[in-house]
């Protein structure tokens, strides 16, 4: 995970020269290739169902999401835009507690209003 960092630090310098979407084609379309590698080398059978079709509704609600971070990356500084977007560890963790019947514990609450906090804490 922490080399994800880095790769956010990567998509930074390369948007000064190139426009936030073709980053994110180029990225991701090198991506895909090695994820079909990936899934010959092991094996994995394809299939086609309603959660697949799911599966490519929220593929298209993320690249709209992955256009908007890039583009915010690409427009603002780092120490900026990193804490909104992990505002997304804040975000599910919510909506599973609401909707999943997660355990609800005061570390978990604490956690989440901390999380909340530094956010704040870091785009000022």
């Amino acid at each position: 995970m922490v080399l994800i960092g880095f790769n956010t630090f990567a998509v930074k310098l390369v948007s000064h020269h190139l426009h936030p979407s073709i980053v994110l084609v180029t990225k991701f379309g090198v991506g895909f290739v090695g994820l079909l590698v990936y899934l010959h080398y092991v094996k994995v059978p394809f299939v086609f169902n309603k959660y697949v079709a799911y599966g490519c509704l929220v593929g298209l609600w993320w690249s709209g999401i992955m256009v908007l971070y890039y583009t915010a990356i690409a427009r603002g500084p780092l120490s900026v835009v990193i804490p909104i977007f992990n505002l997304n560890l804040v975000i599910p963790a919510i909506l599973g507690m609401l909707f999943l019947n997660e355990a609800v514990t005061v570390s978990k609450v604490l956690g989440l209003i901390f999380a909340t906090l530094a956010v704040l804490l870091l785009t000022r």
